[in-house]
């Protein structure tokens, strides 16, 4: 299992630079590419966007021209893979420390690679960045540096318009009412 691993992410390195750049020359903006099982089944997951949003058509575009593409380039995926194109959903994982600053004020969720105050998982707002800093506001800890090297994973959080949040103690959060 651990050489599979090993193999996906060599496969990976070597084929993200085409991936992006294919989406990127379509017109879209490339947020993450992945080789997952799923049921058993090996799926090369791409996910893209844009300004205006994601439809079916778009993914099919870019769907249709990187299967050529990784059919020509053969790079070491397994002989049977599926290929899915969509866009990142409502709750897009932030990759990149530009991912950060462009969604500072939002809401979203961070695990940490180590624990900080006996917290890994942390959920609240992103304030803003500093160089390779995450200036996070968690709704547990309050105001926390964070930096970008201690995120393990992270993504925006959701919440419908109007959704009142509470924080730990089931108190309102300030500005709402």
């Amino acid at each position: 299992m651990k050489m599979a691993r090993q193999i996906e992410k060599e496969t990976m390195r070597r084929m993200h630079g085409s991936i992006r750049e294919l989406v990127e020359a379509t017109g879209y903006e490339y947020v993450l590419s992945e080789l997952a099982l799923e049921d058993g089944r090996p799926v090369l997951r791409v996910l893209i966007d844009s300004l205006g949003g994601i439809n079916v058509k778009d993914c099919e575009i870019v769907s249709r021209k990187l299967g050529r593409i990784l059919d020509d380039f053969d790079p070491g995926l397994p002989e049977r893979y599926f290929l899915q194109v969509s866009s990142p959903g409502v709750e897009r994982p932030l990759i990149t420390m530009s991912d950060f600053e462009r969604f500072a004020g939002k809401r979203a969720r961070i695990r940490l690679k180590e624990s900080v105050n006996d917290c890994k998982n942390l959920t609240g707002t992103i304030v803003a960045t500093s160089g390779e800093v995450v200036l996070f506001d968690d709704d547990e800890l309050g105001q926390v540096n964070i930096p970008f090297v201690d995120i393990s994973r992270s993504n925006l959080v959701f919440e419908m318009p109007g959704q009142a949040r509470t924080d730990v103690k089931g108190k309102k959060k300030r500005g709402q009412q």
